[in-house]
């Protein structure tokens, strides 16, 4: 059962208001978020969730009524955020999905040598997954590790829409290791020849800085084989699923936050006949808050997960299809703000699996819950 409360983040909002300051101005001047770094509340936001050991902003947030370490609680601030502009949130260093995987699967050294860093200044990393022909199918990729004449292992493959990548300091690389798969750690400053990244133009949520990677012979030691060369990820994959499973709800979180946005948008400039999706928009968060709770309960449900990005992702681009469609001509084309989050709106789709993806997962995981097999 979903919980009722609904938290009050209004006391961050001198600070949020900066993110949809600079949001378009990123697009062109991705290093004017210099400025970002200097506020101490978004970046102890950012860094959620980061061991406590090497968070050097534990303790430093704001916190009413609001506890950071739990699920629920943290849906609803990806949620505030994402009202104000997802892109910028996704532009700050800090917590990302490599960190969680290292947490749970690295060794010791790989979680000292991996999150030391962060001690001494802002940190970006990246987990590349996705290659050019075969998108997130992990058991497709063709990234391999392999050995050379000597019997030292090399890295040779493509890598696509990596997020992070073009100022990380660290990062994983999901890849074949012959019958198995590996999550290798890499530090791009130390592979100047043999790792090339290549910035993409995406159409939204430039905050991502999406990117292409090329790995030529990299040079990989054991150390950096995520859990220990004689730990695969066979026995991980469950672990790497799970990880993945509780990014999503992030995602429909900023899609529903954008889409909030855009409607209060709407609002101020006194478009009616917005019930409707107003409906939709209370609808989705109190899902997203019973998902939430599932996950926080350990009792977390694939289908529903899906369904929640699934009809977010609608919902933000249908109500951003009324401003170019409903907002008066003068302001519709002088306001940036505005024609920016538009093109934000459309690119949820693509984060975490597409619409036609989770029709698939939300379909395969409830018939398996009913015992029906497929």
């Amino acid at each position: 059962m979903a919980r009722k409360k609904v938290l009050d983040f209004s006391y961050l909002d001198d600070h949020l208001l900066k993110f949809t300051e600079f949001g378009p101005i990123l697009e062109t001047q991705p290093y004017a978020m210099d400025a970002l770094l200097l506020d101490e509340q978004l970046m102890a936001i950012s860094h959620i969730g980061l061991p406590k050991t090497y968070n050097p902003y534990y303790g430093a947030l704001k916190i009413e009524h609001f506890d950071p370490e739990a699920f629920p609680d943290f849906l609803q601030l990806v949620e505030y955020i994402s009202r104000f502009d997802a892109s910028s949130m996704l532009a700050m260093p800090g917590n990302s999905l490599s960190c969680r995987a290292v947490e749970v699967l690295g060794t010791e050294a790989q979680k000292e040598r991996f999150f030391h860093p962060f001690l001494s200044g802002p940190v970006w990393t990246f987990f590349a997954v996705s290659e050019p022909d075969i998108g997130s199918d992990a058991q497709h990729i063709s990234t391999a590790l392999t050995q050379d004449d000597t019997g030292a292992l090399i890295l040779n493959g493509h890598k696509y829409f990596i997020g992070g990548a073009q100022k990380a300091s660290t990062g994983l690389v999901f890849a074949k290791h012959g019958h198995h798969s590996r999550l290798v750690m890499i530090e791009p400053d130390q592979y100047s020849v043999h790792f090339h990244v290549e910035a993409l133009h995406p159409y939204g949520l430039l905050g991502t800085e999406l990117s292409a990677l090329t790995f030529d012979d990299l040079p990989v030691t054991e150390a950096q084989l995520l859990g220990g060369p004689q730990n695969g990820l066979r026995h991980g994959m469950n672990t790497i699923s799970h990880v993945f499973e509780k990014h999503r709800p992030l995602v429909a979180a900023m899609a529903l936050g954008t889409a909030y946005g855009l409607l209060n948008a709407l609002d101020r400039h006194g478009i009616k006949g917005l019930n409707h999706y107003w409906r939709q928009y209370h609808s989705l968060y109190t899902l997203m808050l019973r998902i939430g709770d599932d996950f926080h309960a350990g009792s977390a449900k694939v289908h529903l997960t899906s369904l929640l990005k699934v009809r977010t992702c609608r919902l933000v681009e249908s109500v951003a299809y009324q401003l170019a469609e409903r907002l008066p001509r003068e302001i519709w084309l002088t306001d940036y703000r505005l024609q920016k989050r538009y093109r934000d709106a459309f690119a949820f789709e693509y984060m975490e699996g597409t619409s036609n993806i989770h029709r698939l997962n939300a379909y395969r995981s409830f018939t398996a819950s009913q015992g029906v097999p497929l």
